[in-house]
C-alpha cells in the first residue's frame, strides 16, 4: 500500500482512539455537570420556599397582632356599651361591635389558613432538604470516584496525541492539512474503507477506473462526493460485507 495512504489509515486509527477516550472522559464530565447544575436547582428552589416561609410567618404575626388588637377594641367596646343609655349612641355601637367581630372572624380565618400555609412550606422544605442531602453526598461520591478516572484519561489522550504527532511527522504537510480538514467536516472520520466499490463513509459509488486502483493501492484517492481518504483492505471489506447480510 502507498506510503502516505498507509499513514493516513494510521492517523484515523490514533483519531478514532482519542475520540473514544474523549467520549468516556466527556460523558463522566457531563454527569457530574449534570448532578452540579441539580444541586444548584434545587439549593435555589430551597431558598425560594425558605424566603416565602419567612413572609408567609410574618403576615401570620402581623395577623396575630391584628386579631389581638380587635379583641381589645372588642372588649372596649362592650364596657362602653354598658353605660350607654341612649337608643341611638347604642345602636352605633351595636352596629361598630358587629363590624369588629366581623374582621376578628376574617382574621381568624386569614390566621387558620397561614398556619396551614406554614406547616405546607416547613414539610416541603423538610423533604426537598432531605433530597439536596442525598444527590448532595452523590455527587461527592461521584465526583471522588470520577477524579482519578479523569486523571487517566487525560493522561492517555495526551500519550495518544503523541501518537498522533509521531505519525503527522512522517505525512506531507499538504496531505495532512488535507486530512485534517476533512476530519473536522466529516464528523471526525476522513479515511473509509471501500467495498464492492462504494465509499463506506458516504455509500456512494466510486467511478470503476478509480475502484481498480483503490484495490492496486499505489495512489491516494478522495471520494468525489464526500472528500474522505479511500483505501482497501481484503479482510475489513469482507468483514463488512458478512455483517451487511446478515
Amino acid at each position: 500500500m502507498n506510503q502516505t495512504m498507509s499513514g493516513l489509515i494510521d492517523l484515523q486509527r490514533v483519531d478514532d482512539e482519542i475520540f473514544q477516550v474523549k467520549k468516556h472522559r466527556d460523558e463522566i464530565k457531563s454527569n457530574l455537570e449534570r448532578l452540579r447544575s441539580l444541586l444548584d436547582r434545587m439549593e435555589g428552589s430551597l431558598s425560594d420556599k425558605r424566603d416565602k416561609l419567612k413572609e408567609v410567618m410574618s403576615f401570620h404575626t402581623d395577623k396575630r397582632l391584628d386579631l389581638e388588637s380587635a379583641q381589645e377594641r372588642i372588649a372596649g367596646s362592650k364596657t362602653r356599651m354598658m353605660g350607654i343609655t341612649r337608643t341611638k349612641e347604642y345602636a352605633a355601637m351595636t352596629k361598630e361591635m358587629e363590624h369588629l367581630r366581623k374582621r376578628q372572624q376574617d382574621d381568624e380565618q386569614e390566621m387558620t389558613r397561614l398556619s396551614t400555609a406554614i406547616e405546607e412550606y416547613r414539610a416541603s422544605i423538610a423533604d426537598e432538604e432531605a433530597k439536596f442531602k442525598e444527590i448532595k453526598g452523590e455527587f461527592a461520591t461521584e465526583e471522588t470516584a470520577s477524579a482519578d478516572r479523569l486523571k487517566e484519561f487525560d493522561g492517555l489522550i495526551n500519550k495518544v496525541a503523541t501518537r498522533r504527532g509521531d505519525i503527522e511527522s512522517t505525512l506531507p504537510r499538504d496531505m495532512l492539512s488535507r486530512y485534517n480538514r476533512v476530519l473536522e467536516r466529516r464528523d471526525g472520520l476522513a479515511v473509509a474503507l471501500t467495498v464492492r466499490g462504494n465509499c463506506t463513509g458516504c455509500n456512494m459509488a466510486v467511478p470503476p477506473q478509480i475502484w481498480v486502483k483503490i484495490q492496486i493501492g499505489r495512489e491516494v484517492f478522495q471520494c468525489a462526493t464526500c472528500q474522505r481518504f479511500l483505501y482497501y483492505n481484503v479482510e475489513e471489506a469482507a468483514a463488512v460485507s458478512a455483517a451487511a447480510a446478515h
